[in-house]
């Protein structure tokens, strides 16, 4: 029984928690060829910021009217010998990206409604039409090795969620979807 009990508490570690992004060093980071670092008006200069793993962009299936996008962040902090990393989810909703809006906007024109253009502004930053889901995180040191620190989803979810219109964190999202889509996001009929 005992074997049983330490066997089920081995592979329960094994299965849960490993995240799906790898380790990963300041210097690996630090690879344009491999992440690429997204600009921000919070970042000091010396190297700090988000840094997006090129080679975990996936699409994913999502329902009709909808597209999906999963890849992993990664955010260095140099000066606090941390980098964290999170695997995350974004669900994009087709019907209001801004190309939609504008679309939907001028047809109510044509119908005869008088409809000002800044309801196309309004019903975007009312919801963006994207929601992040974290997946997963985890945290390390600069030189790359795993840090034994809890990571708490508020904490993660407010470096990068909620993805609302005319925000700092609307770009990231934005970005994810050009890259596994090839066309932007607002850009979407």
């Amino acid at each position: 029984m005992k074997r049983m009990y330490l066997l089920s508490l081995w592979l329960l570690a094994c299965l849960v928690l490993p995240m799906k992004g790898q380790a990963v060093s300041q210097a690996e980071l630090l690879n344009p060829g491999r992440y690429l670092h997204v600009n921000s008006s919070v970042g000091s200069g010396r190297g700090d910021g988000k840094y997006l793993d090129l080679s975990s962009i996936k699409a994913i299936d999502a329902p009709d009217g909808h597209r999906r996008v999963e890849a992993t962040i990664y955010v260095l902090m140099p000066a606090a010998n941390l980098i964290q990393g999170i695997h995350l989810t974004y669900d994009y909703q087709l019907r209001q990206s801004l190309r939609h809006l504008i679309n939907a906007h001028n047809q109510a024109l044509k119908q005869g409604n008088k409809i000002p253009y800044i309801s196309i502004w309004r019903a975007k930053q009312g919801n963006s039409g994207i929601t992040g889901t974290v997946n997963d995180g985890g945290t390390y040191y600069n030189d790359g090795q795993i840090r034994q620190q809890r990571v708490y989803k508020e904490n993660l979810n407010a470096m990068i969620l909620p993805a609302d219109f005319g925000d700092e964190k609307y770009k990231l999202p934005n970005l994810l979807y050009q890259k596994a889509y090839g066309i932007a996001y607002d850009d979407e009929t």
